[in-house]
């Protein structure tokens, strides 16, 4: 009886492993699934915004103009080049702009 009780212990030790293996390996494409539905929101709110500039410009969002710094505007008005600023729109790491 106690050697069928200590194979039975062994058996649940063993699929006890195996679910929590297999619980981290779906947690994992959970993560990674979710990660890109988010990046592809991101795409399609971007798209949207692009189409809407173009089918209606009333609902087009422009991207928010940068204010130069005071000593930023005194460098450019005596003729020199504005700091380097971020690309306009796009989305990191998708190549989209």
């Amino acid at each position: 009886e106690i050697k069928a009780l200590q194979d039975g212990i062994i058996a649940l030790d063993k699929s006890v492993a195996e679910a929590t293996e297999q619980r981290k390996e779906e947690n994992a494409e959970y993560k990674d699934l979710m990660a890109n539905n988010g990046a592809a929101k991101e795409v399609i709110l971007f798209a949207k915004n692009r189409l809407q500039k173009f089918y209606n410009p009333k609902m087009y969002k422009a991207p928010p103009k940068t204010e130069l710094s005071k000593e930023d505007r005194i460098f450019v008005n005596n003729g020199g080049t504005p700091p380097p600023t971020e690309a306009p729109g796009g989305i990191a790491g998708t190549g989209i702009s």
